[in-house]
């Protein structure tokens, strides 16, 4: 099996896979290039919502009624709403097409500085920053489900920080994706259980069995997985439990935690490939499979399939790699899209 890895600064053209057994070695061997797929706006650009950042492609391969791929993404010009400071690259999301899913040109949404998904009003559950966290076909209809932040101010760190409080929303589009239609209220909340907030949704759609939602929330100590299921396409959901987290080796790639990934059908299971977090705070991939007994298992042995500035990925991800999404390709292929920099001063790519 081969493994097409991309991401937006920096494409990774040729990969490929070598699986030993379901829970065993999962390795990539790697050619690169070095040409950029979508980075932030430039001054003069129609689009400048993303000047500052762009990051977590969410991609759709060509389809029946949509002959291009694209790519909805999201980012911000360097704060969040009412000029707040941004902890984070979400703010408002962007579309880019593209006849090949390597070569892109955005689309100028009519939203706020060309944005096709902006935050809510002052006082709604996502008036400080939102993101794009996955995009789903139904029927003629292309759903959304992003997340965002709220004015409450809950403690991060060494200080109270608003748009942190994060909950999952859902938005309707009946034109391909140029623009989209908000539900009248949060989709899905935070439960204190979990954690701070819930976010980063990926959804798996099926026709015969519940739909399946994977997000994850933050303890205020480590991030973990859980799930959710619907029997109504979507409208509704009900919880299912921790679904994956970290190592409990402290020399673990994924120690403090595992945050957003990718999670599609793959030999007659489910294959997630996420972003994980190590006690030095360097984030790095994984994955991970799930049987048919929902029962997941991590692959390589545990350890990395990605690491940043490392082998592939090169100097331009040595601070960070992160928000992977995968496409699986006609051939049995993988294509997985990520995001990176190389350092506090650049700009996520």
């Amino acid at each position: 099996m081969r493994v097409i890895l991309h991401h937006l600064n920096l494409l990774v053209a040729v990969a490929s896979v070598i699986l030993d057994s379901r829970c065993s070695a999962f390795s990539v061997a790697t050619r690169t290039t070095s040409n950029p797929i979508l980075t932030a706006s430039s001054p003069g650009d129609p689009t400048q919502f993303d000047s500052g950042c762009v990051a977590n492609p969410v991609i759709l391969a060509p389809s029946e009624n949509n002959p291009k791929w694209q790519c909805y993404y999201y980012g911000n010009a360097g704060s969040w709403s009412g000029g707040r400071p941004c902890f984070l690259p979400t703010g408002s999301s962007g579309l880019a097409e593209s006849s090949d899913g390597i070569t892109w040109s955005k689309v100028s949404g009519s939203e706020e500085d060309g944005a096709i998904l902006t935050p809510g009003q002052e006082g709604e559950w996502d008036a400080v920053q939102t993101g794009v966290a996955d995009v789903v076909r139904v029927g003629q209809s292309l759903h959304m489900y992003y997340f965002g932040g709220s004015e409450e101010e809950i403690s991060m760190g060494p200080g109270a920080i608003a748009g942190f409080r994060m909950r999952i929303g859902r938005a309707k589009s009946t034109d391909g994706g140029r623009t989209w239609v908000k539900d009248d209220s949060v989709l899905f909340d935070y439960d204190e259980s979990e954690g701070l907030f819930a976010s980063w949704p990926r959804v798996v759609t099926s026709t015969v069995e519940p739909w399946k939602m994977f997000y994850h929330a933050f303890n205020g100590k480590k991030w973990r997985v859980f799930g959710a299921e619907s029997s109504d396409q979507g409208d509704s959901w009900k919880r299912t439990g921790l679904v994956i987290e970290g190592s409990d080796e402290e020399e673990g790639f994924d120690f403090q935690g595992i945050g957003t990934r990718a999670v599609v059908p793959w030999r007659d299971g489910l294959l997630m490939i996420y972003e994980g977090v190590a006690k030095s705070g360097t984030h790095s991939l994984g994955a991970a499979y799930c049987d048919g007994n929902n029962s997941w298992c991590k692959l390589n042995d545990g350890n990395p399939i990605l690491e940043p500035g490392k082998g592939a990925l090169g100097e331009w991800s040595s601070q960070v790699i992160g928000t992977p999404y995968v496409v699986v390709m006609d051939d049995g292929s993988l294509r997985v899209y990520h995001c990176g920099k190389n350092g506090p001063a650049a700009k996520m790519s």
